[in-house]
């Protein structure tokens, strides 16, 4: 079968390699279609993700969707020929952390796409029947591996409690942005204030229900928002853009007591925050850490018609163009949001 592996960073090769049999409790999925997160985009360019390095060649790709080709000895909530979208985090169920229910900080956790585990950038792989959900005829192979995302907005709404009644900010609206968005709005937040420094990306946001936009290079930003919520500020801010400048902002612009949840990764793997500002507010910092638990939901809120995910894809490519691929999600040209590899 063909599998498309980083060689080095920069360097994809389309090889083929032994197809893989499903074990006790796994499955073999046929692989359908794959996206291209900002995170695949760090191992592209650079290797390496924080403390984390490539060594030997790695097959990329968390966000996929496909078919059970095959199901191992003892599964029986999937059968062949199901349709499914797939976790890509298969925690150990074992340590203390998942003793807790805590999976996505679980400490033995295997990653699609991250050393040592090979990601979905293949015709077929094997992966654990527990984490991969069915999903309807109404949602495509496309919209499925968009689910992924749409999983970590959901989570991200869940961990900063009640958002009824609420002025969120969404600062950076790619795919994860644009899920918190409609996550929240799910919840109920009163409004929404977003930012990116793409106006196509901006738009989207907007057709997808955000009620006010601003570029982040706006230099007056902090002062609309503060006069849009007559001076008291942001009650939660999302940062998804992975830049500290929109973390800085974001700790700016909410209010005293506020929330900051930050979900992106700068590409130096620093996180720059100003002491006197968090202190002098008393803010709450949390970290996003991917999803828990909440695929099936972001299935749900699909099939109801409360999230777009099919808006997300604006590029696609086959996978022996997956370098061509890489340089449209790393450079993003035209507002480009998710690319999408048809495997």
């Amino acid at each position: 079968m063909r599998a498309a592996k980083l060689m080095k960073p920069g360097e994809f090769r389309v090889v083929e390699i032994e197809k893989p049999v499903p074990g006790a409790g796994e499955v073999l999925l046929q692989v359908k279609e794959v996206g291209i997160c900002a995170s695949d985009v760090h191992w592209y360019q650079d290797g390496r993700i924080g403390e984390t390095v490539m060594t030997e060649p790695l097959i990329l790709g968390h966000e996929f969707a496909g078919v059970i080709a095959e199901a191992g000895p003892g599964v029986t909530n999937v059968r062949p020929g199901d349709r499914v979208a797939v976790e890509p985090a298969w925690p150990c169920f074992s340590c203390d952390m998942c003793a807790e229910g805590e999976t996505n900080v679980c400490r033995n956790v295997r990653f699609c796409g991250t050393p040592p585990t090979d990601g979905a950038f293949r015709e077929f792989m094997t992966w654990s029947a527990c984490l991969v959900e069915p999903i309807p005829d109404s949602i495509t192979f496309g919209e499925a591996a968009m689910l992924e995302p749409l999983a970590i907005g959901v989570y991200a709404a869940e961990i900063a409690g009640d958002l009824r009644g609420k002025k969120i900010g969404v600062f950076g609206v790619g795919a994860v942005g644009l899920s918190i968005l409609q996550a929240s709005r799910a919840a109920g937040c009163e409004k929404t204030f977003v930012t990116d420094l793409i106006p196509q990306r901006l738009e989207l946001a907007r057709r997808l229900g955000a009620d006010e936009v601003f570029s982040a290079r706006d230099s007056h930003l902090k002062e609309k928002i503060y006069e849009a919520t007559s001076g008291r500020g942001l009650d939660v801010v999302f940062e998804a853009a992975g830049e500290n400048d929109a973390i800085v902002a974001a700790t700016e612009i909410v209010r005293p007591n506020g929330l900051v949840v930050i979900g992106g990764i700068p590409y130096d793997d620093r996180i720059i925050l100003c002491a006197g500002t968090v202190r002098r507010k008393g803010l709450t910092i949390r970290l996003l850490r991917r999803s828990k638990n909440t695929l099936r939901r972001a299935i749900e809120l699909v099939e109801a018609g409360k999230a777009d995910v099919k808006s997300y894809i604006t590029h696609r490519f086959p996978l022996d163009k997956l370098d061509q691929a890489f340089k449209v999600a790393r450079d993003r040209p035209d507002g480009a949001v998710r690319v999408v590899v048809e495997v």
